[in-house]
């Protein structure tokens, strides 16, 4: 417990986290780093990650792996969740207000996001189709833990859920862009 991780932030059972970040800088202080992952000694499942700061997930659950990926978008790329509830936040993100995350919007600012990706044609918002759920680049409704007013870009991506191969081309891009932001020389 040398950083002082642990479970139920935001009261989320497998949300894992610890708020000892001087703590965590002392440890890695003489260390070069350009990202933080941390593997929490636990078979408990979960993580989380935060932008800019760190990725923690459980070093021994069977599901670690396809954990860090999802929590590494968070914390390099900035992306939001794309799993929704049954209305339990339905108030994260105001309908009248584009978040900041480059994976998810509200359709206030849609030019903004993915809307150079999308294929003429496409409705938006966009039906799902039940094909194939990891293509199909669209505007679906659910995400940024909300079920209504919060739309994603494909039905299924890695920021939704575990099973998902790869990341979805918005979070492709907005990894790519993080990626070129930190390594191409100005």
């Amino acid at each position: 417990m040398i950083l002082g991780s642990n479970f139920d932030t935001f009261y989320s059972d497998r949300y894992l986290t610890t708020l000892h970040l001087k703590k965590l800088h002392d440890v890695l202080s003489g260390v070069p780093y350009e990202h933080i992952i941390i593997l929490a000694n636990t078979d408990n499942y979960g993580g989380g990650g935060i932008y800019n700061s760190y990725l923690m997930s459980a070093a021994h659950n069977d599901k670690n792996l396809p954990v860090v990926v999802h929590e590494f978008g968070h914390s390099f790329a900035g992306l939001a969740d794309e799993y929704y509830y049954d209305d339990g936040y339905e108030s994260m993100y105001p309908s009248d207000t584009e978040p900041w995350e480059p994976n998810i919007t509200t359709l206030v600012d849609f030019k903004s996001k993915w809307a150079d990706l999308i294929k003429d044609g496409v409705d938006i918002p966009t039906n799902p189709s039940g094909k194939n759920v990891y293509e199909g680049l669209g505007v679906y409704e659910g995400g940024g833990y909300q079920s209504k007013g919060v739309y994603r870009p494909v039905q299924e991506c890695r920021m939704k859920v575990n099973e998902a191969p790869v990341f979805c081309p918005v979070c492709e891009r907005a990894i790519k862009r993080m990626i070129d932001y930190s390594t191409i020389r100005k």
